[in-house]
C-alpha cells in the first residue's frame, strides 16, 4: 500500500478472491476495514474466514509504533481484539462515524449499532479481554 488511493471509498467489507500475505493458518475470505486514512495510509483491518469468524488483525506500521515495543508485531490474533479496540477504539469509532460506513450496513454486519458497539460498556469489556492475552 505504498501508493495513495484515488478515492476515499475504501469498502468496509472486502471479499478476497486470492490468498493474502497473512499467516498460513489464516484462511482469509473477508477483510473488515475498521480504519483507513488515505493521506497517511494508516489502516486497521480485521481478517475473517468464510464463516465470518475472525482470523486476526493487521495494522499499519505507524499505528504499530504507537504500541509498546513488546506489542509491536505484524499480525494480531483474534484473542488480541481487546488490545486493538482499547488502544485504537476512539480512532476507529470516529472513522466509522464520519460516514465511511452507513448505520444500516454496520447493523446488518454486526447486529448492533455503532454507538452500541463502541459504548463505555463495550470498552470495559475490551479491557477485560486484555487480561486473557
Amino acid at each position: 500500500m505504498s501508493n495513495k488511493t484515488e478515492n476515499d471509498q475504501t469498502p468496509f467489507i472486502h471479499l478476497f478472491t486470492r490468498k493474502t500475505r497473512t499467516p498460513e493458518h489464516w484462511c482469509d475470505r473477508f477483510r473488515v476495514c475498521w480504519y483507513f486514512n488515505s493521506d497517511s495510509l494508516d489502516y486497521i483491518y480485521e481478517h475473517k474466514n468464510e464463516r465470518f469468524q475472525t482470523n486476526g488483525f493487521v495494522l499499519s506500521k505507524s499505528l504499530l509504533e504507537q504500541l509498546p515495543e513488546e506489542l509491536q508485531k505484524k499480525f494480531f490474533e483474534p484473542k488480541e481484539r481487546g488490545l486493538i479496540f482499547c488502544v485504537f477504539g476512539e480512532l476507529m469509532h470516529e472513522y466509522l462515524q464520519a460516514g465511511s460506513v452507513s448505520d444500516s450496513e454496520f447493523i446488518s454486519t454486526f447486529g448492533v449499532s455503532k454507538s452500541r458497539y463502541f459504548n463505555e460498556e463495550a470498552f470495559n469489556e475490551f479491557e477485560e479481554m486484555i487480561e486473557f492475552i
